[in-house]
């Protein structure tokens, strides 16, 4: 009997059942998680998915990170793994250097506090092998400090239902993901090189980095999205989501005119990108009937009409 992934691992093999899986590269940034990291690294070193290398990125950690990370990663039973450390320059910089070190063709990202399934990278992997998409992204498990689920009705888990109800009125994943970013984060993002070279990158917005990444690739190519849940989001007491709402207002307004002037300039490769080009009969439409992911007052309609007033035609 087939067990959990045969499925998707078989799917990464030739006509003659040869193994033909491409290297990846698991991505690190870490900043003062040392109660955390040692979970995220054994979470990727569980994967089934091989071959399988590991950068991690200290971006200045003041809690005694580096110390134990010089101890863990040489220790990973994984095909090659590396540790760089560098002064604080932000997450976008720490993941950046961390693209720049690696060798895999494809590409994944796990933030120092989070963890990964046993499963992800072979159910999420297969998905680019085959080339149907150059990005793809899970559903998320919330959890506290302690790895123990969020309550049902909490305010994340809450947050995340009302994201999958409202896919259910939008006509492509792009058209969602432009009204709520629903991957949560960079950590949850595998792709491919080619994408990352296209993409030129991360931005280098301290908190919408991962939106804008994420809008930028759409212009491309449709994301894929399993929705198990295969990557642990943790919430403890060092997030700084919840007190940057205004930061957070205007970065994301920031990448979305980033996003309206790529999609203006060039069309789109992608024929589903969220557009008036792609759709210009039904965008205004469906953008009046998607809520602003900043306001309950205003539109996803308004939000791109004020973003698209400052972009240079």
């Amino acid at each position: 009997m087939a067990g959990p992934g045969d499925e998707d691992r078989r799917s990464a093999r030739d006509r003659e059942g040869r193994d033909v899986r491409p290297l990846v590269s698991v991505i690190v940034p870490s900043y003062n998680h040392a109660r955390f990291v040692a979970t995220a690294l054994g979470s990727i070193e569980a994967q089934s998915w091989r071959p399988l290398e590991v950068i991690v990125v200290d971006d200045g950690s003041s809690d005694g990170s580096q110390q134990l990370l010089r101890t863990l990663v040489p220790r990973l039973n994984v095909d090659r793994a590396e540790l760089i450390e560098q002064p604080n320059q932000g997450a976008h910089n720490a993941i950046m250097r961390g693209i720049e070190a690696a060798r895999g063709e494809y590409l994944a990202i796990v933030n120092s506090d989070d963890y990964f399934h046993p499963e992800r990278l072979a159910v999420l992997l297969p998905r680019l092998v085959d080339g149907a998409s150059q990005l793809a992204f899970s559903g998320v498990e919330f959890v506290d400090a302690a790895g123990a689920r969020l309550p049902f009705e909490s305010t994340w888990p809450s947050w995340y239902r009302g994201c999958f109800d409202a896919t259910s009125s939008s006509p492509t994943l792009g058209f969602a993901l432009l009204a709520q970013n629903f991957s949560v984060s960079s950590g949850n993002f595998v792709f491919s090189r080619e994408l990352y070279e296209k993409l030129s990158g991360f931005s280098s917005h301290r908190f919408c980095h991962d939106w804008d990444f994420l809008m930028r690739s759409i212009h491309f190519a449709e994301p894929a999205f399993e929705r198990r849940a295969l990557l642990s989001y943790r919430i403890h007491e060092s997030n700084t989501t919840e007190t940057v709402r205004d930061l957070l207002k205007t970065e994301a307004t920031e990448a979305l005119q980033r996003y309206i002037t790529l999609t203006r300039r060039d069309i789109p490769p992608n024929t589903l990108a969220p557009c008036e080009s792609n759709w210009p009969d039904s965008f205004a439409r469906i953008a009046q009937r998607c809520l602003s992911p900043f306001s309950p007052d205003e539109t996803l309609l308004d939000l791109w009409t004020r973003a698209a007033k400052s972009v240079v035609a």
